[in-house]
């Protein structure tokens, strides 16, 4: 983990921030072709809101290179992902645990 990394997620005790595990938590990891999606809906009925996982600052702080891409059939946020490498999704999915 790089020390840009380190100051993105890390508390001062060392630990990773609950907001990050929270943020991860709110992707969907698929494993098949290293695609984290970043889209989803929260609340109910007339109080849903869409929101997006904001995780491009740390693959960036990482140096890992991604794509952006949206693969719902009409451009809905719940296909938005980030296409990323087998390592670059092993690290995210690991953080959250």
């Amino acid at each position: 983990m790089t020390n840009s990394t380190k100051k993105l997620i890390l508390t001062k005790e060392g630990k990773i921030s609950k907001t990050i595990i929270n943020i991860l938590n709110n992707c969907r990891f698929d494993s098949a072709e290293n695609k984290i999606y970043i889209g989803y809906y929260s609340g109910s009925g007339r109080y849903t809101s869409s929101q997006t996982a904001n995780i491009l600052p740390i693959i960036k702080s990482q140096g890992y290179k991604f794509i952006m891409g949206n693969d719902a059939p009409k451009g809905g946020i719940k296909g938005d992902y980030y296409k990323v490498s087998k390592v670059a999704f092993n690290f995210l999915r690991n953080l959250r645990k």
